[in-house]
């Protein structure tokens, strides 16, 4: 996986990226629970969009708070339609990079005792959105 600040923020680019094209591909199956699961694994993709979207400001604010700034504002989601949700993840992408954008070489090794290093953290993130866009799209037939 990627290392550095720039590669680290493509590969969450590109998480994000998933997210929301497993989104789009799900309007028809919103609220369409899978045929098996327990827990998060009987999602559907509404319930992962008002999870994953509101734990990418989570992430970032536990990322700034290892670096030593403030984090951006709490995310509670509900999002009624996809697209609604696709404006919600804009926004909190939008937020969101306004602080990531000021992660450096230095700040990757930060650590906490709790979280860990902030690259695991970012690592741990795009890992979070990529899992749950394969979940959205296992529903939505994508």
């Amino acid at each position: 996986m990627a290392e550095t600040p720039d590669e680290l923020r493509a590969a969450l680019a590109d998480g994000r990226a998933a997210l929301k094209a497993a989104i789009e591909a799900a309007t028809a199956a919103w609220e369409t629970q899978p045929a098996s699961g327990e827990g998060e694994a009987a999602w559907s993709p509404r319930q992962v969009a008002e999870h994953a979207i509101p734990v990418e400001a989570y992430y970032t604010t536990v990322i700034c708070k290892v670096c030593g700034y403030p984090g951006v504002d709490r995310v509670t989601a509900s999002y009624a339609t996809a697209a609604e949700a696709l404006a919600g993840l804009d926004a909190v992408v939008e937020m969101c990079n306004k602080k990531l954008k000021y992660v450096s070489e230095t700040d990757l090794v930060k650590s906490d005792e709790k979280y860990g290093s902030c690259a695991s953290l970012l690592k741990s993130n795009i890992t979070h959105l990529n899992d749950h866009a394969a979940q959205i799209r296992a529903v939505a037939g994508g």
